[in-house]
């Protein structure tokens, strides 16, 4: 076994590399979103987009830049609009799309539906890229000041999964798109150990701790490394 391990350094030091002992391709990954992909409030080793990164170094050993192109505030509408320059200048081999949070408050769930499709037909259209589809954390209903406003609807959050996030899923099966559902996933979390909700999401009922930026890396890394294996798969 130490004799393999010495092979192996000898033949990738300095580099990354495949098996065939070829660095391996830099790949670009862009994460378009809101406020949870911006992370504005986490140190620069906490955010979403830099703890995906460390993952796909080190746990799959792939040569790859993430680009946060998350804003504050912004809905699926407004990533549509800022394609150009916030993903399309970056050359990107897959684009994350991550919206619903303030498309809940903000846009009708039919606004959603229209935007959503735009922004990956552009992206197939205008760029190489791979779209993955990744459905918004949870709210936690009675911390949010939308709470109110929804509570007649059958409150915020389930809201939000039946309109938005249901939306989301819809488009990724129909179109045969990759996805990663961070809600669903989430709320398994949260069944299995009701603990873990305060310590993922904020006071504000929305935003995710540097616990929560780390559990939704940890789910969204794996699917990211799939599809840029198997775009390294077919280029080959």
């Amino acid at each position: 076994m130490k004799g393999l391990w010495t092979i192996a350094l000898v033949v990738c030091v300095g580099a990354a590399c495949s098996a065939a002992g070829a660095p391996d391709k830099a790949f670009t990954v862009v994460m378009l979103g809101d406020s949870t992909t911006l992370c504005r409030d986490s140190e620069p080793d906490k955010k979403l987009t830099d703890l995906v990164q460390a993952h796909l170094a080190g746990d799959f050993k792939l040569n790859v830049n993430v680009v946060n192109a998350g804003v504050g505030s912004d809905t699926i509408k407004g990533g549509f609009q800022r394609l150009e320059r916030h993903v399309f200048k970056h050359d990107p081999d897959l684009v994350t799309i991550s919206f619903g949070l303030n498309d809940t408050g903000l846009l009708t769930p039919e606004e959603f539906d229209e935007y959503l499709l735009k922004t990956v037909n552009a992206i197939q259209a205008e760029s190489k890229a791979k779209v993955l589809l990744v459905t918004s954390t949870p709210f936690v209903n009675s911390k949010h000041f939308w709470n109110a406003r929804f509570a007649e609807k059958g409150g915020l959050d389930e809201y939000m999964d039946a309109n938005i996030c249901a939306r989301m899923r819809a488009l990724a099966a129909k179109r045969k798109l990759p996805s990663c559902d961070l809600h669903t996933l989430f709320k398994a979390e949260f069944k299995k150990n009701p603990a873990i909700e305060s310590k993922v999401i904020r006071s504000d009922g929305v935003h995710l701790t540097d616990e929560g930026n780390a559990l939704a890396a940890r789910y969204l890394a794996p699917v990211i490394a799939s599809e840029l294996r198997a775009r390294e798969g077919a280029a080959q």
